[in-house]
Protein backbone atom coordinates (compact mmCIF):
# COMPACT_ATOMS: atom_id res chain seq x y z
CA UNK A 1 0.00 0.00 0.00
CA UNK A 2 1.49 3.37 -1.02
CA UNK A 3 1.74 6.36 1.32
CA UNK A 4 -0.65 8.42 -0.88
CA UNK A 5 -3.25 5.64 -0.75
CA UNK A 6 -2.97 5.53 3.04
CA UNK A 7 -3.43 9.31 3.23
CA UNK A 8 -6.47 9.18 0.95
CA UNK A 9 -8.09 6.43 2.99
CA UNK A 10 -7.30 8.33 6.18
CA UNK A 11 -8.88 11.50 4.76
CA UNK A 12 -11.96 9.56 3.69
CA UNK A 13 -12.28 8.05 7.17
CA UNK A 14 -12.08 11.51 8.75
CA UNK A 15 -14.79 12.84 6.42
CA UNK A 16 -17.01 9.84 7.11
CA UNK A 17 -16.57 10.37 10.85
CA UNK A 18 -17.51 14.06 10.61
CA UNK A 19 -20.55 13.41 8.43
CA UNK A 20 -21.65 10.53 10.67
CA UNK A 21 -21.45 12.82 13.70
CA UNK A 22 -23.68 15.39 11.97
CA UNK A 23 -26.09 12.62 10.98
CA UNK A 24 -26.34 11.30 14.55
CA UNK A 25 -26.83 14.78 16.00
CA UNK A 26 -29.54 15.51 13.43
CA UNK A 27 -31.27 12.22 14.19
CA UNK A 28 -31.31 13.09 17.89
CA UNK A 29 -32.84 16.49 17.08
CA UNK A 30 -35.50 14.83 14.92
CA UNK A 31 -36.38 12.34 17.68
CA UNK A 32 -36.77 15.27 20.07
CA UNK A 33 -38.97 17.10 17.54
CA UNK A 34 -41.13 14.00 17.03
CA UNK A 35 -41.60 13.57 20.77
CA UNK A 36 -42.37 17.24 21.44
CA UNK A 37 -44.16 18.19 18.22
CA UNK A 38 -43.46 20.76 15.51
CA UNK A 39 -44.14 23.61 17.94
CA UNK A 40 -40.45 23.39 18.92
CA UNK A 41 -39.71 24.90 15.51
CA UNK A 42 -40.30 28.59 14.81
CA UNK A 43 -43.42 27.77 12.81
CA UNK A 44 -47.07 28.51 13.44
CA UNK A 45 -50.32 29.64 11.85
CA UNK A 46 -48.60 32.59 10.21
CA UNK A 47 -45.35 31.03 9.02
CA UNK A 48 -46.36 27.48 8.13
CA UNK A 49 -43.40 26.63 5.91
CA UNK A 50 -39.82 27.07 7.01
CA UNK A 51 -36.32 25.63 6.77
CA UNK A 52 -37.45 22.08 5.96
CA UNK A 53 -39.41 23.15 2.88
CA UNK A 54 -36.50 25.38 1.85
CA UNK A 55 -34.25 22.32 2.12
CA UNK A 56 -36.68 20.22 0.09
CA UNK A 57 -36.81 22.81 -2.69
CA UNK A 58 -33.05 23.35 -2.62
CA UNK A 59 -32.04 19.69 -2.80
CA UNK A 60 -34.73 18.78 -5.32
CA UNK A 61 -33.03 21.47 -7.39
CA UNK A 62 -29.64 19.87 -6.71
CA UNK A 63 -30.99 16.53 -7.99
CA UNK A 64 -32.50 18.06 -11.12
CA UNK A 65 -29.49 20.26 -11.85
CA UNK A 66 -27.03 17.37 -11.49
CA UNK A 67 -29.15 15.19 -13.79
CA UNK A 68 -29.22 18.00 -16.37
CA UNK A 69 -25.43 18.32 -16.29
CA UNK A 70 -25.04 14.52 -16.39
CA UNK A 71 -27.34 13.98 -19.39
CA UNK A 72 -26.63 17.09 -21.49
CA UNK A 73 -23.24 15.82 -22.87
CA UNK A 74 -25.05 12.77 -24.31
CA UNK A 75 -28.03 14.73 -25.64
CA UNK A 76 -26.28 17.65 -27.34
CA UNK A 77 -23.29 17.58 -29.66
CA UNK A 78 -20.15 19.53 -28.84
CA UNK A 79 -20.16 18.59 -25.16
CA UNK A 80 -18.25 15.32 -25.44
CA UNK A 81 -15.43 16.64 -23.20
CA UNK A 82 -17.84 16.63 -20.26
CA UNK A 83 -18.95 12.99 -20.63
CA UNK A 84 -16.31 11.49 -18.29
CA UNK A 85 -17.78 13.54 -15.44
CA UNK A 86 -21.39 12.49 -16.00
CA UNK A 87 -21.06 9.41 -13.76
CA UNK A 88 -20.27 11.52 -10.72
CA UNK A 89 -22.99 14.06 -11.56
CA UNK A 90 -25.61 11.35 -11.87
CA UNK A 91 -24.58 9.75 -8.59
CA UNK A 92 -24.55 13.10 -6.76
CA UNK A 93 -28.13 13.65 -7.96
CA UNK A 94 -29.27 10.48 -6.20
CA UNK A 95 -26.98 10.21 -3.17
CA UNK A 96 -27.07 13.86 -2.20
CA UNK A 97 -29.97 15.57 -4.01
CA UNK A 98 -32.77 13.01 -3.84
CA UNK A 99 -31.81 11.59 -0.44
CA UNK A 100 -31.66 14.98 1.25
CA UNK A 101 -34.82 16.25 -0.48
CA UNK A 102 -36.75 13.16 0.57
CA UNK A 103 -35.58 13.45 4.18
CA UNK A 104 -36.46 17.15 4.35
CA UNK A 105 -40.05 16.53 3.28
CA UNK A 106 -40.19 13.58 5.69
CA UNK A 107 -39.23 15.64 8.74
CA UNK A 108 -41.56 18.46 7.69
CA UNK A 109 -44.56 16.14 8.05
CA UNK A 110 -43.78 15.90 11.77
CA UNK A 111 -44.24 12.12 11.79
CA UNK A 112 -42.48 9.68 9.43
CA UNK A 113 -45.64 7.56 9.08
CA UNK A 114 -47.47 10.49 7.48
CA UNK A 115 -45.15 10.31 4.48
CA UNK A 116 -46.88 7.13 3.31
CA UNK A 117 -50.23 8.92 3.03
CA UNK A 118 -48.82 11.06 0.22
CA UNK A 119 -48.75 7.98 -2.02
CA UNK A 120 -51.50 5.85 -0.48
CA UNK A 121 -54.14 8.60 -0.54
CA UNK A 122 -53.29 9.30 -4.21
CA UNK A 123 -54.61 12.87 -4.32
CA UNK A 124 -53.85 13.53 -7.99
CA UNK A 125 -54.68 17.24 -7.64
CA UNK A 126 -52.11 17.68 -4.88
CA UNK A 127 -48.79 19.29 -6.01
CA UNK A 128 -47.09 17.45 -3.15
CA UNK A 129 -48.11 14.12 -4.71
CA UNK A 130 -46.46 15.09 -8.00
CA UNK A 131 -43.38 16.34 -6.16
CA UNK A 132 -43.10 12.88 -4.60
CA UNK A 133 -43.58 11.14 -7.95
CA UNK A 134 -40.88 13.29 -9.55
CA UNK A 135 -38.46 12.59 -6.70
CA UNK A 136 -39.04 8.84 -7.05
CA UNK A 137 -38.50 9.14 -10.82
CA UNK A 138 -35.22 10.98 -10.20
CA UNK A 139 -34.01 8.15 -7.96
CA UNK A 140 -34.94 5.45 -10.49
CA UNK A 141 -33.55 7.28 -13.52
CA UNK A 142 -30.46 8.49 -11.67
CA UNK A 143 -29.56 4.98 -10.50
CA UNK A 144 -30.17 3.48 -13.95
CA UNK A 145 -28.18 6.23 -15.65
CA UNK A 146 -25.25 5.89 -13.24
CA UNK A 147 -25.09 2.11 -13.80
CA UNK A 148 -25.29 2.58 -17.59
CA UNK A 149 -22.49 5.16 -17.55
CA UNK A 150 -20.24 2.94 -15.43
CA UNK A 151 -20.80 0.01 -17.81
CA UNK A 152 -20.07 2.28 -20.80
CA UNK A 153 -16.81 3.41 -19.15
CA UNK A 154 -15.81 -0.23 -18.61
CA UNK A 155 -16.54 -1.08 -22.25
CA UNK A 156 -19.47 -3.35 -21.36
CA UNK A 157 -21.94 -1.03 -23.05
CA UNK A 158 -21.66 1.08 -26.19
CA UNK A 159 -21.63 4.80 -25.34
CA UNK A 160 -24.08 5.49 -28.16
CA UNK A 161 -26.66 3.23 -26.51
CA UNK A 162 -26.71 5.53 -23.46
CA UNK A 163 -28.31 8.38 -25.42
CA UNK A 164 -31.98 7.24 -25.20
CA UNK A 165 -31.70 6.99 -21.42
CA UNK A 166 -29.90 10.33 -21.32
CA UNK A 167 -32.80 11.97 -23.17
CA UNK A 168 -35.28 10.51 -20.67
CA UNK A 169 -33.14 11.80 -17.77
CA UNK A 170 -32.85 15.25 -19.35
CA UNK A 171 -36.62 15.55 -19.88
CA UNK A 172 -37.32 14.34 -16.34
CA UNK A 173 -34.90 16.92 -14.94
CA UNK A 174 -36.77 19.69 -16.76
CA UNK A 175 -39.88 18.69 -14.79
CA UNK A 176 -38.34 20.26 -11.68
CA UNK A 177 -40.61 23.17 -12.59
CA UNK A 178 -43.52 21.06 -11.29
CA UNK A 179 -42.23 21.67 -7.74
CA UNK A 180 -43.18 25.33 -8.23
CA UNK A 181 -46.87 24.43 -8.60
CA UNK A 182 -47.37 24.12 -4.85
CA UNK A 183 -46.75 27.88 -4.80
CA UNK A 184 -47.67 29.10 -8.29
CA UNK A 185 -51.23 27.75 -8.01
CA UNK A 186 -51.99 29.72 -4.84
CA UNK A 187 -54.00 32.67 -6.11
CA UNK A 188 -54.13 34.13 -2.61
CA UNK A 189 -50.36 34.68 -2.78
CA UNK A 190 -49.85 37.10 -5.70
CA UNK A 191 -46.05 37.07 -5.70
CA UNK A 192 -46.12 33.28 -6.05
CA UNK A 193 -49.00 33.13 -8.50
CA UNK A 194 -47.07 34.11 -11.62
CA UNK A 195 -45.56 32.16 -14.56
CA UNK A 196 -42.08 33.52 -13.84
CA UNK A 197 -41.85 31.35 -10.74
CA UNK A 198 -41.58 28.19 -12.84
CA UNK A 199 -38.66 29.70 -14.79
CA UNK A 200 -36.99 30.74 -11.54
CA UNK A 201 -37.28 27.18 -10.18
CA UNK A 202 -35.56 25.80 -13.29
CA UNK A 203 -32.74 28.35 -13.22
CA UNK A 204 -32.24 27.87 -9.48
CA UNK A 205 -32.03 24.09 -9.97
CA UNK A 206 -29.25 24.46 -12.54
CA UNK A 207 -27.28 26.77 -10.25
CA UNK A 208 -27.82 24.61 -7.14
CA UNK A 209 -26.82 21.38 -8.88
CA UNK A 210 -23.99 23.01 -10.80
CA UNK A 211 -22.48 24.69 -7.74
CA UNK A 212 -22.42 21.38 -5.84
CA UNK A 213 -20.71 19.72 -8.80
CA UNK A 214 -18.08 22.47 -9.08
CA UNK A 215 -17.08 21.76 -5.47
CA UNK A 216 -17.21 17.97 -5.84
CA UNK A 217 -15.23 18.01 -9.11
CA UNK A 218 -12.55 20.25 -7.58
CA UNK A 219 -12.12 17.88 -4.63
CA UNK A 220 -11.98 14.80 -6.86
CA UNK A 221 -9.55 16.52 -9.23
CA UNK A 222 -7.24 17.45 -6.38
CA UNK A 223 -7.31 13.89 -5.01
CA UNK A 224 -6.56 12.42 -8.44
CA UNK A 225 -9.77 10.39 -8.41
CA UNK A 226 -11.25 12.29 -11.36
CA UNK A 227 -8.76 14.66 -13.07
CA UNK A 228 -10.33 17.63 -14.81
CA UNK A 229 -8.58 19.88 -17.32
CA UNK A 230 -8.54 23.62 -16.67
CA UNK A 231 -10.52 24.26 -19.86
CA UNK A 232 -13.35 21.92 -18.86
CA UNK A 233 -13.39 23.31 -15.31
CA UNK A 234 -13.66 26.88 -16.61
CA UNK A 235 -16.41 25.95 -19.04
CA UNK A 236 -18.41 24.26 -16.30
CA UNK A 237 -18.00 27.17 -13.86
CA UNK A 238 -18.98 29.70 -16.53
CA UNK A 239 -22.17 27.79 -17.27
CA UNK A 240 -23.12 27.98 -13.57
CA UNK A 241 -22.25 31.69 -13.52
CA UNK A 242 -24.45 32.35 -16.57
CA UNK A 243 -27.51 30.83 -14.91
CA UNK A 244 -26.72 32.64 -11.67
CA UNK A 245 -26.77 35.93 -13.60
CA UNK A 246 -30.25 35.00 -14.87
CA UNK A 247 -31.50 34.21 -11.34
CA UNK A 248 -30.06 37.44 -9.94
CA UNK A 249 -31.69 39.44 -12.75
CA UNK A 250 -35.03 37.71 -12.11
CA UNK A 251 -34.93 38.41 -8.36
CA UNK A 252 -34.00 42.08 -8.79
CA UNK A 253 -36.60 42.59 -11.54
CA UNK A 254 -39.35 41.06 -9.40
CA UNK A 255 -38.45 43.24 -6.42
CA UNK A 256 -38.04 46.53 -8.24
CA UNK A 257 -41.11 46.08 -10.42
CA UNK A 258 -43.13 45.87 -7.20
CA UNK A 259 -41.45 49.00 -5.90
CA UNK A 260 -42.11 50.84 -9.17
CA UNK A 261 -45.85 50.08 -9.01
CA UNK A 262 -45.78 51.34 -5.40
CA UNK A 263 -49.30 50.14 -4.54
CA UNK A 264 -50.93 46.79 -4.00
CA UNK A 265 -49.86 43.45 -2.60
CA UNK A 266 -46.73 43.06 -4.72
CA UNK A 267 -45.53 46.50 -3.68
CA UNK A 268 -45.94 45.57 -0.01
CA UNK A 269 -43.95 42.38 -0.47
CA UNK A 270 -41.21 44.20 -2.41
CA UNK A 271 -40.93 46.86 0.29
CA UNK A 272 -40.80 44.19 3.00
CA UNK A 273 -37.97 42.47 1.12
CA UNK A 274 -35.87 45.47 0.12
CA UNK A 275 -36.26 47.83 3.07
CA UNK A 276 -38.30 45.96 5.68
CA UNK A 277 -37.59 43.03 8.01
CA UNK A 278 -36.59 40.82 5.09
CA UNK A 279 -34.00 43.26 3.72
CA UNK A 280 -30.91 41.65 5.36
CA UNK A 281 -31.78 38.31 3.76
CA UNK A 282 -32.62 39.80 0.35
CA UNK A 283 -29.47 41.92 0.03
CA UNK A 284 -27.35 39.04 1.34
CA UNK A 285 -28.85 36.94 -1.45
CA UNK A 286 -27.93 39.56 -4.05
CA UNK A 287 -24.42 40.03 -2.62
CA UNK A 288 -23.74 36.26 -2.60
CA UNK A 289 -24.93 36.01 -6.20
CA UNK A 290 -22.81 38.95 -7.40
CA UNK A 291 -19.69 37.71 -5.62
CA UNK A 292 -20.33 34.15 -6.78
CA UNK A 293 -20.58 35.26 -10.41
CA UNK A 294 -17.33 37.21 -10.17
CA UNK A 295 -15.44 34.27 -8.65
CA UNK A 296 -16.87 31.65 -11.01
CA UNK A 297 -15.62 33.67 -13.98
CA UNK A 298 -12.00 33.60 -12.74
CA UNK A 299 -9.39 31.12 -13.98
CA UNK A 300 -8.36 29.67 -10.61
CA UNK A 301 -10.11 26.49 -9.46
CA UNK A 302 -10.01 27.48 -5.74
CA UNK A 303 -11.84 30.68 -6.69
CA UNK A 304 -14.39 28.56 -8.58
CA UNK A 305 -15.01 26.58 -5.37
CA UNK A 306 -15.51 29.77 -3.36
CA UNK A 307 -17.82 31.11 -6.06
CA UNK A 308 -19.82 27.87 -6.11
CA UNK A 309 -20.27 28.02 -2.32
CA UNK A 310 -21.58 31.58 -2.61
CA UNK A 311 -23.85 30.58 -5.51
CA UNK A 312 -25.32 27.76 -3.43
CA UNK A 313 -25.87 30.15 -0.52
CA UNK A 314 -27.59 32.59 -2.86
CA UNK A 315 -30.03 29.93 -4.11
CA UNK A 316 -30.72 28.91 -0.51
CA UNK A 317 -31.66 32.53 0.21
CA UNK A 318 -33.75 32.73 -2.99
CA UNK A 319 -35.96 29.93 -1.65
CA UNK A 320 -35.87 31.30 1.89
CA UNK A 321 -36.93 34.79 0.78
CA UNK A 322 -39.57 33.48 -1.61
CA UNK A 323 -41.27 31.69 1.28
CA UNK A 324 -41.10 34.20 4.07
CA UNK A 325 -41.80 37.34 2.02
CA UNK A 326 -45.26 36.15 1.01
CA UNK A 327 -46.04 34.34 4.27
CA UNK A 328 -45.40 37.56 6.20
CA UNK A 329 -47.57 39.55 3.80
CA UNK A 330 -50.84 37.61 3.39
CA UNK A 331 -53.45 38.90 0.97
CA UNK A 332 -56.16 38.40 3.60
CA UNK A 333 -55.39 38.51 7.32
CA UNK A 334 -57.05 36.55 10.09
CA UNK A 335 -60.70 37.25 10.82
CA UNK A 336 -61.58 38.84 14.14
CA UNK A 337 -60.98 42.07 16.06
CA UNK A 338 -58.04 44.31 15.36
CA UNK A 339 -56.27 42.87 18.40
CA UNK A 340 -56.36 39.37 16.93
CA UNK A 341 -52.87 38.02 16.21
CA UNK A 342 -51.71 38.47 12.66
CA UNK A 343 -48.48 37.90 10.80
CA UNK A 344 -45.41 38.45 13.00
CA UNK A 345 -43.69 41.78 12.57
CA UNK A 346 -40.17 40.43 12.19
CA UNK A 347 -38.63 37.97 9.76
CA UNK A 348 -38.74 34.21 10.28
CA UNK A 349 -35.53 32.64 11.53
CA UNK A 350 -35.25 28.86 12.07
CA UNK A 351 -35.07 27.51 15.61
CA UNK A 352 -31.98 25.64 16.79
CA UNK A 353 -33.84 22.33 16.50
CA UNK A 354 -34.52 23.09 12.82
CA UNK A 355 -30.86 23.84 12.17
CA UNK A 356 -29.87 20.62 13.95
CA UNK A 357 -32.22 18.46 11.90
CA UNK A 358 -31.20 20.21 8.66
CA UNK A 359 -27.47 19.75 9.31
CA UNK A 360 -28.15 16.10 10.17
CA UNK A 361 -29.92 15.55 6.85
CA UNK A 362 -27.07 17.18 4.93
CA UNK A 363 -24.65 15.00 6.91
CA UNK A 364 -26.54 11.88 5.80
CA UNK A 365 -26.41 13.03 2.18
CA UNK A 366 -22.66 13.72 2.34
CA UNK A 367 -22.10 10.42 4.11
CA UNK A 368 -23.87 8.53 1.31
CA UNK A 369 -21.97 10.56 -1.31
CA UNK A 370 -18.56 9.91 0.24
CA UNK A 371 -19.24 6.19 0.67
CA UNK A 372 -20.47 5.87 -2.91
CA UNK A 373 -17.51 7.68 -4.43
CA UNK A 374 -15.07 5.58 -2.37
CA UNK A 375 -16.73 2.26 -3.30
CA UNK A 376 -18.02 2.75 -6.86
CA UNK A 377 -15.96 3.11 -10.02
CA UNK A 378 -16.99 6.66 -10.94
CA UNK A 379 -13.55 8.09 -11.74
CA UNK A 380 -11.48 7.83 -14.89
Amino acid sequence: MTESTTIKRSSTAVLLGIFAAFALAGTACFVFQTMQGLHVANLGNDVTWGLYIVGFLLFTGVAAGCLLFASAPFVFSGLEAYRPYARVASFVAVACGCLCAGLFILVDTGNPLRAFSILTSFQIMSPLFWDTVILIAYVALGCAFTVALVKAAEGKLAESSVRPLAIAVFVAALLVTVTSLAFALQVARPTWNNPGLMLSFFIAAVVAGGSVLVIVYAMLDRSGYLPMSAKVARGFSRAVALFLVAELAFSLTEAFSGLYIAVGEEAAVAAWLTSGPGAPFFWMQAACAAAGIALLLQKSQPLHVAGAALAFASIFLVKYNMLQAQLHNPLIGFAGPVAAPGAPAGAYFPAMIEWGVALGIIGIGLLALTLGISKLKLGK
